[in-house]
């Protein structure tokens, strides 16, 4: 479970998350949706453990991420995975080698067991065939499979964190990307942020919905509950997306 607990984040006298209240169930998916700077992607970087809000408490199964010292948070991370937008894969390194990185920066594990972790984890996305090719020799939605791959290579992970992980792919693709993230959450039972503005795709990954404005949470909950929603933000948004 990922649990938000009145946080506040701020740069000086901007806010940008304020007094957020927000529970993701252990293997469940939390669609997050709103604008462009509404503070979708702060929340994933509260969670992450990278920007530490100025008042309230982000647990993950309890553990207040915020009080971690660094080799602690070291291991948190251990079973979480971020898919950053647009893959944000290593050029200059293979399809191997990026999902590698991660293992051999922060791990004592042999060289014959790093590259059987990374063939596991390439077959599980169906690119174990594309080891040896570069970031710049695969389309999009084949670079989105990589860096989820890259995403679990610590070990099994428990948490997972996407920002807008199907940005600029066609629609048959994004849907590929969609089922593939199904797929990791329920063969891991994964519990999962999803960070988007396509609802499509929040319907076809997400449990649970919220919606954010103006740094404030304005509803959360079913795809029922969102659709019947009253408010006119919220009204505007799913009339656009229809």
């Amino acid at each position: 479970m990922i649990r938000l607990e009145n946080v506040t984040v701020a740069y000086g006298s901007r806010v940008i998350l304020e007094e957020i209240d927000l529970e993701i169930p252990t293997g469940k998916t939390m669609v997050i949706l709103g604008e462009s700077g509404s503070g979708k992607t702060t929340i994933l970087k509260c969670v992450l453990g990278t920007l530490h809000p100025v008042k309230g408490r982000v647990l993950a199964n309890g553990q207040d991420i915020s009080t971690l010292n660094e080799s602690d948070l070291l291991r948190f991370r251990q079973r979480m995975g971020m898919v950053f937008q647009e893959g944000a894969l290593f050029d200059s390194l293979t399809v191997g080698e990026n999902v590698a990185f991660w293992l051999w920066e922060h791990t004592s594990l042999s060289d014959e067991e790093v590259e059987t972790r990374v063939r596991t984890l390439l077959r599980f996305v169906g690119l174990e065939n594309s080891i040896d090719f570069k970031p710049s020799d695969l389309s999009g939605g084949m670079r989105r499979r990589v860096a989820i791959a890259r995403a679990m290579a610590a070990e099994d992970p428990a948490f997972m964190l996407y920002d807008e992980p199907t940005t600029g792919l066609d629609p048959f693709t994004s849907k590929s990307i969609c089922d593939l993230m199904r797929r990791v959450q329920r063969e891991f039972t994964t519990t999962n942020i999803v960070v988007t503005h396509d609802l499509t795709d929040a319907y076809r990954v997400g449990d649970l919905f919220t919606f954010i404005k103006d740094a404030k949470i304005i509803a959360t909950g079913s795809r029922q509950d969102i659709e019947h929603s009253h408010d006119p933000f919220i009204k505007t948004f799913l009339s656009l997306d229809s």
